[in-house]
């Protein structure tokens, strides 16, 4: 869907599906916004942008000044048929204060509900309030469900942040938001993680339930699988099967993450059967980062994070509320405790 947008007082702003043309100005917008540090590398190659959309990966809405310029750009990355995740939200600094974003989402979430996506993810950033406003306040049911802890390389500066920018590694924020009617699912998560679980769905109206009680022993093999991300130094360990060996199988693939040059490690764990209760990998460093709704294959994860070294600086967060604020000390806290644990085993 495509529309005009007043951007700036004089000036009519072109809000439409990203075109191959369109990507080259939305990494020429990258570049006057964010120079050369921006962390979705892909966004700087549009020949290779504009390609993962055509693949079905993302969708991207752009904002079109009448001189041709891109100044404003916003996708949703597609994790599985049930989820897309919001972001690369972008709007150059001139045209800021406009209402550009809210229609590129506008156009965003219309489509998305066109292809029966249940639920969206966004990564709100820590050193401003505007992305978390976004989600509590705009999204219908939005909540933010945990953060990544120093998930991203550190940068050199934000054009337009002054000195706000978060130093050293970058953490964000998880948050979710659904687009059609809710399933109704328990969720089973050993006790280390059941309280900070529970303090994130409390802020939510989502018909989950964490289940009671130690849940069943896993049987068998785990399945698990690996991928590794270059850029920031991170890996991804994904559980498809929890077996009775998972503390081992988990071990080994963080070890050898570890060796590879690992600064943060995540891990997605199914939590849709009883089982899952019995995973408690405090003792690997592995505390909680987030609740992930239907991002499973059966339903919902949880998301562990190892750090290397879990010492925070919150010095240039801005947090919307207390609620936030309380949930960021817990998922912190449980990261020391980790970090603690992990020590005393090796």
């Amino acid at each position: 869907m495509t529309g005009e947008h007043s951007g700036r007082d004089d000036e009519h702003i072109d809000v439409r599906p990203m075109s191959a043309e369109d990507a080259v100005g939305v990494a020429e917008l990258v570049r006057s916004t964010y120079g050369e540090d921006y962390v979705h590398d892909e966004i700087y190659h549009p020949e290779r942008f504009f390609a993962a959309q055509e693949r079905g990966e993302h969708i991207s809405e752009v904002a079109v000044a009448a001189d041709g310029r891109v100044v404003g750009h916003w996708a949703f990355t597609f994790h599985g048929p049930r989820v897309a995740e919001s972001g690369m939200t972008i709007t150059h600094p001139d045209f800021r204060g406009h209402g550009i974003a809210t229609d590129l989402e506008q156009n965003l979430l219309r489509r998305l509900d066109e292809l029966g996506v249940m639920w969206i993810m966004g990564e709100p950033v820590l050193f401003h309030t505007a992305t978390q406003e976004i989600v509590l306040e705009h999204w219908d049911h939005g909540g933010i469900t945990g953060f990544r802890l120093k998930v991203f390389h550190p940068v050199g500066g934000v054009n337009g942040f002054g000195d706000d920018i978060e130093l050293g590694r970058i953490s964000a924020a998880m948050a979710f938001c659904p687009l059609a009617s809710m399933v109704e699912r328990e969720v089973w998560v050993a006790p280390a993680y059941a309280a900070v679980l529970s303090r994130a769905l409390a802020a939510t109206d989502w018909p989950r339930r964490v289940g009671d009680g130690a849940g069943a022993p896993a049987s068998g093999e785990s399945v698990l699988d690996s991928s590794w991300d270059e850029i920031n130094s991170s890996a991804s360990i994904e559980v498809h099967r929890i077996g009775a060996d998972i503390e081992e199988a988990v071990e080994a693939a963080r070890d050898e993450a570890v060796a590879r040059g690992a600064r943060y490690i995540e891990l997605r764990l199914p939590v849709s059967s009883p089982e899952s209760a019995q995973v408690d990998l405090m003792r690997l460093g592995f505390s909680y980062a987030a609740f992930l709704p239907e991002m499973g294959e059966d339903g919902d994860l949880l998301l562990l994070q190892w750090m290397e070294d879990p010492v925070v600086d919150r010095g240039h967060w801005h947090l919307l509320n207390d609620q936030v604020e309380e949930l960021a000390d817990s998922v912190i806290g449980q990261a020391g405790e980790a970090f603690g644990k992990r020590q005393a085993r090796s």
